[in-house]
């Protein structure tokens, strides 16, 4: 089963608000740009026409934590900020 396939089993109840929040400004020094390549429901994405070259969805996220491992406890790129998603929204894994 591929990662893709494990995605589908997944049920969101997405927030009006971000849960997390990507600083641009912070994406234009960053020359590896990890979470094009790390974040497991491919929320970043590179757009040319973005500041900083990345685009950022939250909406698709599992809330793994991944981004905030790879970048947003990294002091050198930090541009990643995460907070709880309001009560009863954010993702729900079907584990059966």
């Amino acid at each position: 089963m591929s990662v893709q396939d494990d995605l589908e089993t997944v049920n969101w109840d997405v927030s009006e608000e971000a849960h997390i929040t990507v600083d641009n400004d912070r994406c234009v020094t960053c020359e590896d740009k990890p979470c094009l390549h790390l974040c497991p429901a491919q929320c970043f994405d590179y757009q040319e026409d973005q500041k900083g070259g990345i685009y950022f969805a939250y909406e698709p996220c599992i809330e793994c934590g991944a981004c905030m491992v790879f970048c947003g406890n990294d002091p050198e790129k930090g541009a990643v900020s995460w907070s709880k998603t309001e009560g009863g929204k954010g993702v729900e894994f079907d584990f059966g």
